[in-house]
């Protein structure tokens, strides 16, 4: 890592959410300082993007989680050379968003594709066309303020479906890799797509820890109690995810040590 005065270096730290959360806070109690202080050494400075703390409750309301995540990972790959991106990937697939929008053509097609008329009628209230919109699009409806979705206790029921509906006809629609990803996979794999599987060339950028919890369950198999929190049932998209990252990122020197991590 090259420290030129005046430059900034980016780094966006992607992982699920509450079963991470004590990594997350040692990395800006212990690691993040440090690089701080390196940085301001040498002219530089640094920035940590980490918006599970960051997204107002505004955007959250307004349904541009995602696109304000992934707009943060463009801006760190397009400043920072390097690095740039971290994964912090536990035994959780984590929180599956629907699509913020949808192209207009894509999202007629999606109708189409639809055998149930509920669910089509369920997706026509939720997604609305931007007239505005260049080329057109179909745009999620916010949860107003005040309003019966407001709280994401009630709202969770509504995303869920929307990301069941759009996830399963996506599956059966030809699509490339990158648009069905979309409306399949968490919020967490698809940052990690942006900033570690699309990266032409991912050494010295991208950085990958993967974390696996032994011991969790009973003799019967059964997870024990407060498991739950750090393992959920999805493990095939989970199991798949891992896949691709070792594929990406296993002819890195370091991937050895980089891709592995074990608690017991």
């Amino acid at each position: 890592m090259s420290l030129q005065a005046g430059r900034t270096f980016r780094v966006f730290v992607s992982s699920t959410f509450e079963d991470l959360k004590a990594e997350r806070n040692k990395l800006h109690e212990a690691v993040f300082p440090r690089l701080r202080a390196l940085c301001q050494k040498h002219g530089a400075r640094f920035q940590a993007i980490d918006l599970r703390w960051g997204v107002s409750e505004e955007a959250s309301l307004d349904q541009q989680t995602m696109n304000i995540c992934l707009g943060e990972i463009a801006r760190c790959l397009e400043t920072t050379p390097g690095p740039n991106f971290i994964v912090l990937l536990g035994q959780r697939y984590g929180w599956c968003p629907p699509p913020p929008q949808i192209p207009a053509d894509e999202f007629r097609q999606l109708l189409r594709s639809i055998p149930a008329p509920s669910d089509r009628r369920f997706l026509r209230k939720w997604y609305r066309r931007d007239k505005n919109a260049v080329p057109s699009e179909y745009r999620l409806l916010p949860r107003e303020p005040g309003g019966e979705y407001e709280g994401y206790e009630a709202w969770q029921p509504v995303e869920a479906r929307l990301h069941d509906i759009l996830a399963a006809v996506a599956q059966e629609m030809d699509l490339d890799e990158e648009r069905r990803r979309v409306y399949v996979a968490s919020a967490t794999e698809q940052e990690i797509a942006a900033g570690a599987l699309r990266v032409p060339e991912p050494e010295g950028k991208v950085f990958c820890f993967l974390r696996t919890i032994e011991g969790v369950t009973d003799q019967r198999g059964k997870l024990l109690e407060g498991a739950d929190r750090f393992i959920d049932a999805d493990q095939d998209s989970l199991d798949a995810l891992r896949g691709e990252l070792h594929e990406k990122l296993e002819r890195r020197p370091d991937a050895s040590p980089c891709l592995q991590g074990r608690v017991e």
